[in-house]
């Protein structure tokens, strides 16, 4: 419920046509996790913060340097050398006294990346290095949780709501869709190498923050399933539609040939178990678009990003028969729930419904 401070604070938005309080509600119950408080970070977290979101923890193990303050604005010349973790909680709070700001003085490491992004339901991408932001997809992935990606150079930006659930039904593209393999060291220059004017920075973070606030409260937007880029000469925004590549979430899981051994089955010889009531059930792990358009009748549909929440549903003890489109997914899956739920009786697909169709039911549709 929104106390009496809380109508005369957002007593502006309260009054758009648009909003209300169930949104302003949502706000205030949201919990998000800002990776890097730099330039980007600069446009985002006020604004996050002002609006209403309810948590905020921000990591970044930088201080201030004398070279950051053309542009990240949050930050004083009295804050030279201090966290810049640090320094973003307190202005945050100073802004807001009513959310709750965590600022954390270290880097996103594959050691800490699980319980910060498992914790809280959007992440803000405001990160500079490739490392770290092919960390934060594919934990994201892993998760199901969405977050928002922002890059620049030179004069022009990158945007996007990654890995989110659309009112289409479908899961938006990950970084990964974009951008599948991280490039050299040498490739893109860095800002440092390249240079950039501060107002760029702060322009694509406030537009992280109007997509995390329109992704939160459900709200639809064009950075929804796209790649925007925006040319700061120009004044012009391009969207680039892209639906998401169905490998993407492999990423999730462990590595086959680390995980041991995944058993297989071929079409003919899954039709024969099942048919025999050798199999007690079927999984299917493509993605809902794919599943609509082709099925195996019978099969439990759970798509591959939401085995992880959903995997307690499946019955552990039985012999199961896991399948996508061509077996590579399917095999992912398997080796996740040997690893992390101890399932011991999981069979691949061989060539997945693609095989399925051509040599056991030429009814279903082939794509």
């Amino acid at each position: 419920m929104l106390s009496s401070e809380d109508y005369i604070r957002y007593q502006k938005q309260l009054k758009m046509a648009d909003w209300g309080e169930d949104q302003q509600l949502t706000l205030s119950r949201a919990k998000l996790l800002v990776v890097g408080a730099g330039g980007l970070a600069s446009g985002a977290l006020p604004y996050l913060a002002a609006v209403g979101i309810g948590n905020i923890t921000i990591i970044d193990g930088d201080t201030v340097d004398l070279s950051n303050l053309g542009r990240q604005v949050i930050y004083q010349q009295a804050d030279l050398g201090e966290f810049k973790a640090h320094k973003a909680e307190a202005y945050l709070k100073a802004l807001n006294p009513s959310i709750q700001v965590l600022g954390i003085a270290q880097k996103l490491t594959e050691e800490n990346a699980e319980n910060l992004i498992q914790s809280v339901d959007l992440v803000i991408d405001c990160t500079d290095n490739f490392k770290t932001r092919y960390l934060i997809n594919d934990h994201c992935v892993a998760m199901g949780k969405p977050f928002i990606y922002a890059a620049i150079h030179t004069w022009e930006g990158h945007l996007s709501v990654c890995n989110m659930r659309m009112a289409s039904g479908k899961m938006s593209p990950t970084y990964r869709c974009f951008f599948p393999n991280e490039p050299g060291p040498n490739e893109i220059p860095t800002c440092d190498e390249a240079g950039v004017l501060g107002f760029l920075p702060g322009i694509l973070g406030i537009m992280q923050a109007k997509e995390a606030i329109f992704c939160l409260v459900g709200m639809p937007s064009p950075a929804q399933g796209a790649l925007m880029t925006w040319d700061a000469q120009e004044m012009r925004s391009h969207f680039f539609a892209l639906e998401r590549d169905p490998l993407a979430e492999e990423k999730i899981f462990p590595a086959i040939e680390d995980s041991g051994v995944v058993k297989e089955l071929s079409p003919e010889e899954a039709f024969a178990q099942w048919q025999d009531g050798q199999i007690d059930y079927v999984l299917d792990v493509r993605e809902e678009d794919e599943w609509d358009f082709a099925k195996i009748e019978g099969a439990i549909h759970i798509p591959m990003n939401d085995i992880p929440s959903q995997m307690a549903s499946l019955p552990k003890g039985s012999k199961g028969l896991v399948l996508c489109h061509h077996g590579m997914r399917s095999a992912n899956v398997i080796v996740y729930l040997q690893q992390q739920a101890g399932f011991k009786n999981l069979y691949n697909l061989a060539g997945g419904i693609d095989a399925w169709s051509r040599r056991i039911d030429p009814d279903i549709p082939r794509y």
